[in-house]
């Protein structure tokens, strides 16, 4: 567009001027493409284990649907099989996990239809458990039980393509994961969780008594998850969001197809922000709850009426500047015999060079 401008038609401050009128187009922000996340933030270690819990459910074709259940402390895992999902069904199931290992004091849950019931909320209230869900439509916010389901998966996999019982191999796999020292804390999250070192068919070194080093596991985790940050935001681009309470913006439209556009033309304000967590308000009085990398700030004017208001010059063709050929001149015209005489002149007039000459003395054997 400032190509094809410059061609025709000028007026101060022009290249600003279509910026600003490109960025007020509300169809080209709809269409466009979605900015980059804003930097982790890392949930900080609990005080205590079976104190925090994260709740999922992971479905696997051919095989079962999967009550996950994983300590943030102790990264301790919990796998139960599910016939039904609904929130009376999850409660009974939870109730057997936590009469063997106590009620928790918060469990974090995504919006799914169990987990986002009134019988599932009243349930925590009379347990006296804090019932934290993740905003809609942003996983990562309970990024570590939706880790656990991709080692799940993959040990279903495994068990299919060696034609072995899937039942097992799930067990054999939370087995072993809950018996062995995590990459972060360096302990195994039974050891964590029940107090004492695990024993098994292997031989152990360890003959001094046992004593739990909460403080050394909790700078591990702390530095773990930091390099875990860095990583990931320089990986991202992830920089801070210019979005604030009272901005106009338009959310993601999470309905698939080739010409759907990527945000909705709808307008929302932003009512409430947390960190990412974002609760918007419609024209029509809904509110939405949305991660702040799903929303756009509406497009709006960018101070161009500031600028000078002038009437627009058309340039003709007779005022583009074009490159002076000089004509060409005969040899033999008294033109071209000044303009030789000139630069004679010009030669002769020329001041003498500066560097000064060297004597030069011949050989003997040219002297003649």
């Amino acid at each position: 567009m400032k190509r094809n401008l410059r061609e025709k038609v000028w007026w101060p401050y022009m290249d600003r001027g279509v910026e600003n009128h490109v960025q007020e187009c509300a169809g080209c922000a709809a269409v466009s493409q979605q900015g980059p996340p804003e930097p982790m933030l890392r949930k900080e270690m609990p005080d205590r284990a079976w104190q925090d819990l994260a709740l999922d459910f992971f479905s696997a074709k051919e095989c079962a649907t999967f009550l996950v259940v994983v300590d943030y402390f102790s990264r301790y895992l919990t796998v139960i099989e599910m016939k039904t999902t609904n929130a009376s069904k999850t409660i009974e199931a939870l109730e057997r996990v936590f009469r063997e290992h106590t009620y928790p004091e918060t469990v974090r849950t995504d919006n799914g239809p169990p987990f986002a019931s009134e019988e599932f909320s009243n349930y925590c209230i009379r347990k006296n458990i804090r019932l934290v869900r993740t905003i809609p439509y942003w996983p990562q916010m309970n990024g570590l039980v939706e880790r656990q389901n991709q080692g799940i998966l993959r040990a279903l996999r495994i068990a299919r393509s060696l034609k072995q019982d899937w039942r097992k191999a799930v067990d054999e796999y939370v087995y072993a994961y809950n018996t062995t020292p995590h990459s972060v804390t360096g302990k195994s999250p039974m050891e964590l969780l029940t107090g004492r070192p695990v024993k098994d068919l292997l031989p152990s070194l360890r003959t001094e008594p046992y004593l739990k080093r909460d403080e050394e596991i909790r700078d591990k985790d702390a530095i773990k998850k930091m390099q875990g940050k860095l990583y990931a935001d320089k990986r991202r681009h992830a920089k801070e969001s210019e979005i604030a309470i009272g901005d106009t913006v338009m959310i993601k439209n999470y309905e698939m197809g080739k010409l759907e556009p990527t945000f909705r033309s709808e307008k929302y304000t932003v009512i409430q922000k947390s960190g990412s967590d974002v609760v918007v308000l419609s024209a029509d009085g809904i509110k939405y709850r949305r991660p702040v990398a799903h929303l756009r700030k509406w497009p709006i004017s960018q101070g161009q009426d500031d600028l000078p208001q002038l009437p627009l010059i058309p340039i003709s063709d007779d005022q583009v500047d074009s490159p002076q050929v000089p004509a060409p001149v005969n040899p033999g015209s008294r033109r071209a015999t000044a303009d030789r005489k000139e630069r004679d002149a010009e030669l002769q007039e020329a001041p003498p060079a500066k560097r000064p000459k060297r004597s030069i003395k011949m050989p003997a054997r040219y002297d003649v």
